[in-house]
């Protein structure tokens, strides 16, 4: 009997919502100046007046600088977002066994790439002796800087676990040469 992959109810809920978040954000970079406090789109992203002042990743100096970083991020997240929508269309809407374990690989390559670029981010700021956020006082840089990059870090990390644990059942449940030598 083929393995049936059967999605995995929090990790499809992650994805649906870090889509619409992340896809918001993406899209706010990809338009910059437009989607700048005083840019003729900016009314899209009101509470990035803010951030920018916190993380000058979404202000003027990253992009005063042509900090390539920014928009080659934001591109990969469209591209993930994408890969997100794969896994929730194929394990709700598909039947073939085939194409929803081909889902599953590419819900995994979505949450592993979604926390290893979200990883990269804060390491580029570490390594850059908090080039774009180093201005907040602690107590700002925690609160509106970590916090909400935490669960971009552990709700991928969960599900690339998950799903790599039930993709791991499937590979377990093949046959192998020698077991089927023995029937």
């Amino acid at each position: 009997m083929a393995f049936y992959y059967k999605p995995i109810t929090l990790v499809a809920i992650w994805f649906a919502l870090s889509n619409i978040i992340v896809s918001w954000d993406a899209s706010y970079i990809l338009a910059r100046p437009h989607s700048f406090p005083g840019g003729k789109l900016h009314f899209i992203w009101k509470p990035y007046a803010l951030y920018g002042t916190i993380d000058y990743v979404y202000g003027w100096p990253a992009y005063n600088e042509k900090d390539g970083f920014p928009a080659a991020q934001s591109f990969l997240t469209l591209v993930e977002a994408i890969f997100m929508s794969v896994y929730i269309y194929t394990s709700y809407f598909t039947k073939s066994p085939s194409t929803r374990l081909t889902g599953a690989f590419i819900g995994l390559i979505a949450a592993t790439s979604c926390f290893s670029k979200t990883v990269l981010y804060m390491l580029c700021e570490y390594f850059s002796g908090y080039k774009y956020v180093g201005h907040n006082p602690l107590p700002t840089l925690v609160m509106l800087y970590l916090i909400p990059s935490a669960p971009w870090i552990f709700m991928n990390f969960y599900s690339m676990l998950a799903i790599a644990g039930q993709l791991k059942s499937a590979l377990m449940s093949i046959p192998s040469e020698t077991d089927k030598k023995t029937k």
